[in-house]
């Protein structure tokens, strides 16, 4: 993959997880702001800290900071996955955000 694919596909993970967060808002009456910055989404839950995602374009990785710890993603052609335990991205990212805001939350489905 190239550069520009890498970037391209994260641009596309970030506009998807922007309005994942849009969708919990109201149907969770969650209080988030989002705000993107390039390569950098961060995501502010007021009572409940922030989650920063940006791109690493040297090493191809989609990463994420959280209350839990900083988490590390490549992609592998089909799905992001966690390069310590091979998790998708998508369902850890479901799971941790439920962890920092308290409350379950609904899958998070990532469209190629």
């Amino acid at each position: 993959m190239t550069d520009t694919e890498f970037q391209a596909l994260v641009d596309h993970t970030l506009v998807q997880v922007e309005q994942y967060i849009e969708t919990l808002t109201d149907t969770l009456d969650l209080d988030a702001d989002s705000s993107r910055s390039g390569n950098v989404l961060t995501l502010d839950f007021e009572d409940h800290g922030k989650m920063i995602l940006n791109s690493q374009v040297a090493n191809h990785e989609l990463w994420l900071a959280a209350r839990s710890g900083g988490f590390h993603y490549k992609h592998n052609g089909q799905a992001w996955v966690d390069t310590r335990s091979g998790s998708p991205f998508a369902e850890h990212f479901v799971q941790l955000l439920a962890g920092q805001i308290g409350q379950p939350c609904p899958a998070l489905a990532l469209k190629a």
